[in-house]
């Protein structure tokens, strides 16, 4: 178990970290800064002597139980969010039926991590050292706890913010329970009908395109012990040892040496050759565009390469970063599930953003346009890439994940019909061929 000092700068490691591994999405690190900030302003005396405890999974003891918590809806939206009481509130609820005994993130990026420790530490219980996809991603279907673990997304619950902003005397909640009547709602396919009811009630007026979510309750965490794909395990602990090096480095080398060396002394990202990360391009910020539709944020990065203004790079993102194309040529750089991020040499040295961050009125910053960019390629976790012939002989009991083909490294078909929404319909390029 690692116990956390819960203070802005120790919190802000965190938020560093998983906004680097976050692919561009899983809120904006405003955001989250705003989430820390508020939180930490409000602490009672007892609860400022209170870590926030982080516990791996193999500490975890026979019968404990778990929930996942989120935010769902636009990035946009989502900086309005000030802090992640709508989570807590459902919590309160769930927590009158059922045990929990841990809060597990659904995700890593800014709000995803840290709405998942602030609500772990606020209800008094330990957060999980996990997630369910080593990165962010757009939607619930590419979360292992279903497509791998085989859990069930009964019942679903979103919690609007507020809804009486004009005081805090009478706060208003509205709250949303969804079950799904299927043959099976362990099975990948009842994610994406969740998926489908959830962004439904996200149009809502009530619920204006945000929400907190809380689903997938463990009854019995012990049963994954030795399940390494039902979880990507380590993640918190690692963004906190990431963004600490990212605050240390912020104002003398922008071009993270230091985070490559990182990556080399973890296990969670596989190694590509000889290296756990790699420079995919660098260039001037040119442009960006987004709109909100759906309840996801979708759009275009634009980058000149720093020695051809004829040549160009394209990230396209659906909240978060996709795929990385080059204007020479016609295989992409870098696709999802393998994480694309990047750092920016901004006046603030901040550095690390999501692709909502950079944005502002639906268009790319103009205090950013023109600054350095360099965009990275991660390899992503095992959970996401394995194989079907490879998971078969892992999990002969049963084959909770939905595989495009059974050759080596193959696609989730999941991640493919993802790819499909923003114009791909090529073949899965790894970064670890």
């Amino acid at each position: 178990m690692v116990e956390c000092d819960v203070t802005e700068s120790e919190l802000k490691k965190i938020a560093l970290g998983a906004c680097f591994l976050g692919s561009g999405g899983g809120g904006g690190l405003k955001t989250s800064f705003t989430f820390i900030k508020n939180y930490c302003d409000n602490l009672s005396e007892d609860a400022k002597n209170r870590k926030l405890q982080i516990v791996d999974l193999k500490d975890v003891q026979v019968g404990q139980t778990g929930i996942v918590v989120a935010y769902m809806g636009a990035p946009q939206k989502a900086d309005e969010i000030k802090c992640p009481d709508a989570v807590c509130e459902v919590i309160n609820k769930f927590g009158n039926d059922k045990g929990i005994d841990y809060i597990i993130p659904v995700e890593i990026g800014p709000v995803s991590t840290i709405a998942a420790c602030l609500t772990a530490h606020k209800m008094g219980k330990p957060v999980l050292n996990v997630d369910g996809a080593g990165r962010a991603v757009p939607t619930l279907d590419l979360i292992t706890y279903t497509t791998n673990a085989g859990v069930s997304v009964n019942p679903t619950i979103l919690c609007s913010e507020n809804g009486n902003k004009e005081t805090t005397e009478y706060q208003v909640y509205h709250q949303v329970t969804l079950t799904l009547e299927v043959p099976n709602d362990t099975e990948p396919g009842a994610a994406s009908k969740m998926e489908f009811l959830a962004r439904s009630v996200l149009s809502n007026p009530d619920f204006d395109q945000k929400a907190g979510l809380v689903m997938w309750y463990f009854d019995d965490l012990t049963k994954f012990k030795e399940d390494s794909l039902a979880f990507v395990q380590g993640t918190l602990t690692f963004c906190r040892e990431l963004g600490g090096a990212i605050q240390s480095m912020q104002g003398e080398n922008w071009e993270f040496s230091k985070i490559e060396e990182l990556f080399k002394s973890q296990s969670i990202y596989p190694a590509i050759k000889e290296n756990y990360i790699r420079e995919m391009c660098r260039g001037k910020l040119i442009s960006a565009t987004t709109s909100t539709a759906g309840g996801f944020d979708v759009g275009v990065i634009t980058i000149e390469d720093e020695g051809d203004s004829a040549h160009h790079y394209t990230i396209i993102f659906q909240n978060e970063s996709l795929i990385l194309w080059d204007s020479n040529y016609a295989d992409p750089l870098a696709m999802a599930p393998d994480l694309i991020s990047y750092s920016i040499k901004d006046k603030q040295k901040q550095y690390v953003f999501t692709n909502g961050d950079i944005m502002l009125n639906g268009k790319l910053n103009e205090d950013l346009e023109g600054t350095e960019i360099i965009v990275y390629g991660i390899a992503a976790p095992e959970a996401l890439t394995e194989s079907e012939s490879n998971m078969m002989d892992k999990r002969k009991d049963i084959l909770r994940n939905t595989i495009a083909g059974v050759e080596p490294n193959a696609l989730p078909k999941h991640y493919m019909s993802i790819l499909n929404n923003v114009g791909y319909y090529g073949q899965y390029k790894s970064l670890k061929e």
